[in-house]
């Protein structure tokens, strides 16, 4: 099932877009699960992680543009795109990461495109998206951004491209969720394989500027294994 939020206070757009919506799904045979918001600040304020969100631009209290970038501090990996009238404002949105936009009103020609391509999008991270239970909330990541992730005080540190998180749980369970090009390094810390950049006897730097010491348990496992996956 995938995840749809729509955030638009026009009730009549979203009306449009939840017919399309269930258009696509019949012809292509996929499950959707839409949630309604007419409001951004319930919106922000109720958040759970999405697959997509279809946001308006021009909307009371806060628009599109102020609202995508207090969303990416929840979540930082949401497909987004703008349903807009205004596409000089719509253009704005590709600097909080907007995969696009499309023009009110909405064609179903032009939505069922951009949700084909949206679709192969989701289907390729679904592997790759983990859910993090941090202090300040759930959020979902994908875990290519994830650079380390190391205990501190009683707390899991999440170190990732853009910022990090603290968060509840034990490395042991994070380890088991995270995919295979991740590796313990030592007993408190697991890191992305794909972002170390140098290794010097028993010390690894990643991309971040982080860096760790290889214990003398995990030194051959590990060695290994980023052996393999440099080949």
């Amino acid at each position: 099932m995938i995840r749809i939020i729509v955030l638009d206070d026009d009730y009549e757009a979203y009306n449009t877009l939840k017919i399309f919506i269930d258009q696509f799904s019949k012809e292509n045979n996929i499950g959707f699960e839409i949630n309604y918001f007419s409001n951004p600040l319930s919106f922000l304020d109720d958040y759970t992680p999405a697959d997509l969100i279809l946001m308006d631009i021009d909307m009371p209290y806060l628009n599109g543009i102020e609202t995508a970038e207090k969303l990416r501090s929840k979540d930082p990996n949401v497909l987004l795109i703008f349903i807009t009238n205004y596409v000089q404002y719509a253009i704005k949105g590709y600097s909080v990461n907007a995969i696009d936009y499309v023009l009110k009103p909405v064609k179903y020609a032009r939505f069922s495109s951009l949700m084909s391509r949206v679709l192969k999008m989701i289907i390729a991270s679904k592997n790759d998206n983990i859910i993090i239970k941090t202090t300040d909330g759930t959020i979902k990541i994908n875990a290519f951004l994830i650079i380390s992730v190391e205990v501190s005080d009683h707390l899991l540190i999440y170190h990732t491209d853009s910022k990090e998180y603290e968060a509840w749980g034990s490395l042991k369970e994070t380890a088991l969720m995270l995919p295979s090009y991740f590796e313990r390094c030592n007993h408190s810390v697991i890191v992305n394989l794909k972002k170390v950049i140098r290794l010097d006897k028993n010390e690894i730097t990643l991309t971040d500027g982080n860096k760790y010491l290889i214990s003398q348990k995990k030194k051959s496992d590990f060695i290994s294994k980023l052996n393999r996956f440099l080949k």
